[in-house]
């Protein structure tokens, strides 16, 4: 199903390059404006600059983690639908992302299925 989802800003916080090029080529086809970070910091900064609609956040990061990032996100967006992206996958893992506040956790490796999927579920 084509998505046309020309009108959302997607930011991708992942310090692996190439798993960042695998997320977006997996979003290119959805036309959403897609934004990268590669650092916790760097999250935030471009989160406050451009305010995205969806931030897919990478848990293991350099300098401060993703759930700092999201804490910190959450203060100036706090209706920010963030989406923790991990290969952490123990129960404590998921309840630590869902109470930094992200919306719905996601283990890797990601599909494009999967990260579609829960962009969806959290749209609607």
């Amino acid at each position: 199903m084509e998505r046309d989802w020309n009108d959302k800003t997607i930011l991708i916080v992942e310090d692996d390059k190439f798993n960042s090029l695998i997320i977006k080529n997996f979003l290119s086809k959805t036309k959403a404006k897609l934004i990268t970070a590669f650092s916790g910091e760097q999250a935030v900064e471009l989160a406050r600059e451009h305010k995205p609609d969806i931030i897919l956040m990478d848990i293991k990061l350099p300098g401060i983690s993703g759930h700092e990032a999201t804490r910190k996100i959450k203060e100036f967006l706090p209706n920010a639908i963030i989406i923790a992206q991990t290969a952490f996958v123990t129960d404590a893992d998921r309840n630590e992302a869902l109470e930094s506040g992200c919306s719905d956790f996601l283990t890797k490796p990601l599909s494009s299925d999967k990260i579609i999927n829960s962009i969806e579920k959290l749209l609607t």
